[in-house]
């Protein structure tokens, strides 16, 4: 989901050509491994799942947004020669360094993300990281926090309440078996402390790992790896290193470029009321963020986290909002200058797609939290990133 584009436009960084940092499936993928991670201690998850639900219950401080006074003016409706002057960007040369692909770099890269498989051939013991799926009942029950898919877990380690990693000691890869334990009387959940339940647990595989320099043609098949030989490997190992390294120099070359007509641009004047929107946007964020996290308003957590003052945050943050309303001033110049249109309903479009698949969204409402003005903008800037790499002279060096 693209929502999380919302932290890198308030906190004042140069959004223009970061791809709305991260997809749905990562997204979601990140929300699996929290899951997985909070359920794997077994000594606390239930409680804090329960918190967790309990905060996020609890509504964010209303305020008055800044977009909705009566003289309120929008980016796209301001005088904007009146702001901004741009540099003579059509004819701008820009020198990006593109980073070669090094052997060690590849190696590396195999050894810390392909050479790491799981054995199936032999039984659990004591000081293994076994890859499991698991479910927990009470009373025939699935309980909230009790289950969880492809989690590893190191044996030994007491994550779990007593006996669930002693009882996996001796089971084979693929079998599947019933626990039946018991939680501790001091257990965080009242509702499972001293309760007996049954976790059935399957033994996905046992996790191993070894070095590229040491790895036979015979080890890749023993971990189940799909890399038939050495050589496969590596030309894998250095096919994933090269893409990497693309993306790295499309990244450096948008931000090469983008950073040269800012500084080289003229900012004549910046509205007020714009800082204070970002300023806004941000704090109610935070706010949103400490109510979920640490049942706290934001004030509170400011004082208790960070000993500092509503005020003192503010002033902490407006430098990055100033900076991010000279980006959008600028953003906005150059898409008029090449005729890019952000229509509201092209707007809607792109926030509909965010919000696929997610429970609790509208698109109004959706825009509501991230801001209109913030999310016109990351739309804006997505399709000023195209149009200015196709026009921009670039230059590349290997030297860095």
């Amino acid at each position: 989901m693209k929502k999380r584009f919302i932290v890198v436009c308030l906190l004042g960084v140069m959004v223009l050509g970061v791809s709305a940092c991260g997809d749905k499936k990562e997204a979601d993928t990140a929300q699996e491994t929290q899951a997985a991670s909070e359920t794997g201690s077994e000594v606390t998850s239930a409680a804090q799942s329960e918190t967790a639900e309990d905060n996020a219950k609890t509504p964010v401080a209303e305020q008055e947004r800044v977009s909705a006074r009566e003289d309120y003016v929008g980016l796209q409706d301001l005088d904007i020669d009146k702001y901004v002057t741009l540099n003579d960007y059509k004819n701008m040369t820009v020198t990006v360094y593109k980073p070669e692909a090094e052997d060690e770099d590849i190696e590396q890269y195999i050894n810390d993300a392909l050479l790491k498989g799981y054995i199936t051939d032999r039984a659990v013991e004591n000081g293994d990281v076994v890859n499991l799926d698991y479910e927990g009942k009470k009373d025939g029950v699935a309980f909230e926090g009790g289950t969880a898919k492809g989690y590893d877990l190191e044996i030994g380690s007491g994550l779990f309440i007593p006996g669930f990693e002693e009882k996996l000691v001796g089971v084979m890869p693929g079998e599947t078996v019933d626990l039946d334990l018991t939680f501790p009387e001091g257990y965080d959940e009242p509702s499972l402390a001293g309760q007996p339940v049954v976790f059935t647990v399957t033994i996905n595989g046992i996790a191993e790992s070894i070095s590229y320099a040491d790895v036979t043609d015979a080890d890749l098949a023993r971990l189940g790896l799909s890399y038939k030989t050495k050589d496969a490997l590596w030309e894998a190992g250095k096919a994933e290193i090269e893409k990497n390294l693309e993306e790295t120099y499309e990244a450096s070359k948008t931000s090469a470029i983008l950073n040269q007509i800012l500084s080289e641009s003229t900012i004549k004047d910046i509205p007020e009321y714009l800082v204070e929107e970002q300023m806004q946007g941000f704090k109610i964020y935070m706010e949103s963020m400490s109510q979920m996290y640490y049942g706290m308003d934001l004030e509170t957590y400011l004082k208790e986290a960070e000993n500092m003052t509503l005020d003192d945050f503010e002033e902490s943050i407006r430098s990055d909002c100033e900076t991010t309303v000279k980006q959008y001033l600028i953003s906005e110049a150059l898409a008029r200058a090449e005729n890019i249109e952000i229509t509201d309903e092209l707007v809607r479009e792109y926030a509909a797609e965010d919000i696929a698949g997610y429970d609790g969204y509208t698109v109004d409402s959706y825009l509501e939290e991230v801001g209109y003005t913030t999310y016109r903008m990351f739309v804006l800037q997505e399709q000023l990133v195209v149009r200015l790499n196709r026009i921009i002279t670039v230059e590349t060096t290997t030297e860095p």
